[in-house]
């Protein structure tokens, strides 16, 4: 396993909450690949730092169900297999799709104003190059709708499995294409919401969840 850089400098937070967020982000950036197996000699190495931190940050990361352990086998990278995936695209369009009609209704002028402006953004960054930023910003998009819903426990549910998604999101927009199916998907969404279609957004929002989890389906990364 290669180094790890811990970015000890983030303030008021332990050795093991750091070290959480860079295992974290090593996850969903596929450097530690879904089902790889982890151990806290490997990773204490890699982030040269006890094994103390390491056993308490993969308790905060299979909280997340990012980290996934068995008896006698120890940790691992989560995976998914079809039908898993299939059920958990299903648990990401009941929160998204409740906290759009939420935030369609109690402020339909900022979620709008907000999504046209990601949306303007992620258009921006469509090359490879920006294949990062790009993920970022479809990670804010879906973000707006519980930033505007104003439902602080749906906006913590949905938090509890974005790294998931996020994780996914990385595995399935490896390609310009992938990004122009994506962009496509969105800015369809932001029409339907500006328009104030709200039953034709949440159906554009089903499709697109679909047409995600199939595009992960094709990818030989879930078991």
């Amino acid at each position: 396993m290669e180094t790890l850089s811990l970015e000890i400098e983030t303030p008021h937070r332990s050795l093991a909450q750091i070290a959480a967020d860079t295992i974290r982000v090593s996850i969903i950036r596929k450097e530690l690949r879904l089902d790889q197996p982890l151990t806290e000699t490997a990773l204490s190495q890699a982030l040269e730092i006890s094994k103390t931190p390491v056993r308490e940050a993969l308790s905060l990361l299979k909280s997340e169900r990012l980290v996934v352990s068995e008896t006698h086998k120890g940790y691992r990278v989560f995976s998914m297999n079809q039908q898993e995936l299939v059920q958990f695209c299903e648990l990401r369009f009941a929160l998204e799709s409740q906290a759009l009609r939420y935030g369609v209704d109690r402020d339909h002028s900022g979620l709008t104003r907000q999504l046209e402006l990601i949306l303007g953004r992620m258009a921006d960054n469509q090359g490879e190059l920006e294949r990062e930023n790009y993920l970022s910003l479809d990670t804010q998009f879906h973000q707006a709708f519980f930033e505007a819903s104003g439902n602080r426990f749906l906006t913590e549910h949905y938090n509890s499995i974005n790294s998931i998604i996020e994780t996914i999101r990385h595995y399935i927009s490896q390609t310009n294409d992938a990004t122009q199916t994506s962009l496509k998907d969105h800015r369809a969404l932001v029409e339907q919401v500006a328009n104030g279609r709200l039953e034709e957004a949440v159906r554009q929002l089903e499709k697109h969840i679909v047409n995600w989890s199939r595009r992960a389906i094709l990818e030989p990364v879930l078991l």
